[in-house]
């Protein structure tokens, strides 16, 4: 339900950006799931926080962004975050590119185990002890 501004006043607008930002985080993490679980199967378990792993996180943060918005609104959101997210993958992509496919493949489970794991962890990790803070920011966007 649209609610009219008051005369003279533009009505409020949701900070698409910020709420792009939060989701393009959550996204990363699933992304590095997805890719570092098939070269490490525990990848997932080791990185999980409570009963969510990166699938999961970036599935929860999601409906906690979106909850509320328009589908217009929603739609800004979830393509500026997946644009953002794809961007910083492709750019892990490019960093282990070079050389042999047996090497490419020894590379990108070495950074998974050294990067993208405390990575994940840290990301699920923030979420779950600033929850509050997340939520504020979260309802502040929508207004």
């Amino acid at each position: 339900m649209a609610v009219a501004a008051p005369e003279g006043q533009s009505p409020p607008s949701v900070d698409t950006d910020m709420l792009a930002n939060v989701l393009s985080t959550a996204f990363l993490a699933k992304n590095l799931t997805l890719v570092c679980s098939q070269q490490d199967r525990w990848f997932a378990e080791d990185t999980r926080i409570r009963d969510l792993d990166g699938v999961g996180f970036a599935d929860h943060v999601q409906r906690e962004v979106l909850d509320r918005l328009s589908q217009t609104e929603s739609g800004i959101v979830v393509i500026r975050a997946a644009n953002a997210s794809r961007a910083v993958s492709i750019g892990f992509i490019h960093v282990m590119g070079d050389g042999p496919a047996d090497e490419q493949s020894e590379r990108l489970a070495a950074w998974c185990k050294a990067t993208a794991k405390p990575l994940v962890q840290g990301i699920l990790a923030q979420h779950e002890i600033r929850h509050d803070l997340y939520d504020r920011m979260l309802d502040q966007a929508k207004q």
